[in-house]
């Protein structure tokens, strides 16, 4: 399995195909903010700062030349943030092997996963990250929020101690 961290050039010249990978492999599970987030995406977000970070990152991985996962994540995750994994690749540690080097590449990442998903709230779990409060996701599901590397701030609007609920 090859794991690439795009750079704003690639981005450019993927993007169409690497949208349309999301769209036929997301199962509808694919918010629409966290789409049009990539849609939008200034391609200069790819790009590290002196500290090493980005503002956002993609990370593809292949197998045989083809495309078997994708993740996005912008602004830690709070500006969008997905990942989808080809059916015939599940369980072969490309998505564990995609939030990791999203999370090298921002330094800290948070994401909504709606209470039914469990295969994305298990990958979470796994890789130390914590749910730290419970939502209305936009179908109306329980959608839980988990985050890594960032300081908890309870008194962030629209943040639900988890623990209390």
């Amino acid at each position: 399995m090859e794991l690439l961290l795009l750079t704003p050039e690639m981005w450019i010249k993927e993007k169409r195909r690497l949208l349309g990978f999301i769209i036929r492999f997301g199962e509808k599970r694919i918010t629409v903010a966290s789409l049009h987030a990539l849609r939008s995406l200034d391609p200069s977000w790819l790009m590290a700062d002196e500290g090493g970070y980005s503002k956002a990152a993609i990370v593809i991985t292949k197998t045989g030349g083809r495309i078997t996962g994708l993740g996005f994540a912008a602004d830690g995750g709070d500006g969008g943030c997905l990942i989808v994994v080809h059916p015939g690749s599940r369980r072969t540690g490309a998505g564990s092997a995609i939030m990791q080097r999203m999370m090298q590449a921002l330094g800290r990442l948070a994401c909504h996963v709606a209470a039914d998903n469990i295969p994305s709230m298990a990958l979470c779990f796994s890789l130390g990250m914590k749910a730290v409060s419970i939502h209305k996701g936009p179908t109306g599901k329980s959608t839980l929020r988990f985050e890594r590397g960032i300081q908890h701030d309870t008194a962030r609007p629209g943040h639900i101690d988890a623990i209390s609920q």
